[in-house]
């Protein structure tokens, strides 16, 4: 049973990698979608996930709550959906420094995650981890060409 779980997590996570690259392609073109200016749909979907990350982090602190790590990571997860709010309000007037803070926030949500995860030897689901470092790379590559555009 745990292999159809495992396959759903992957395809489901690199599902969510379209919104990036469709509102990417957004600022490549100049183009508006739902008429909604295409640096507000970066921005926007960028903090959703982040906020999505940042609940995956509390979970894995609950899980883990006897190790001293649980308290931070519990204090990092809200924090990294404060980001992610702030940049709401400030984005898109803000962009640049609106797409740094997303992307610090992504780096810092799957550091924290790896390490609690290392530090507890959690190892299961086997593929998590690899993915995890996958979409967290193509992620952060695309923020980083969405600052260029």
């Amino acid at each position: 049973m745990e292999q159809p779980v495992t396959n759903l997590m992957t395809r489901l996570a690199y599902l969510g990698l379209l919104p990036f690259i469709i509102s990417l392609i957004c600022l490549w073109t100049d183009t508006r979608l739902f008429d909604i200016p295409p640096q507000q749909l970066f921005i926007a979907y960028s903090a959703v996930i982040l906020s999505f990350l940042a609940g995956i982090l509390w979970g894995n602190a609950i899980d883990h709550i006897r190790h001293q790590l649980s308290r931070n990571a519990l204090i990092l997860s809200i924090l990294f959906s404060l980001i992610a709010w702030g940049v709401l309000l400030r984005a898109p007037e803000h962009f640049a420094l609106s797409v740094l803070l997303l992307l610090f926030g992504f780096v810092a949500v799957w550091f924290a995650e790896m390490k609690i995860r290392q530090i507890e030897k959690e190892g299961q689901p086997a593929d998590y981890q690899p993915m995890r470092n996958r979409l967290t790379g193509i992620v952060a590559l695309i923020h980083l060409i969405a600052l260029a555009s």
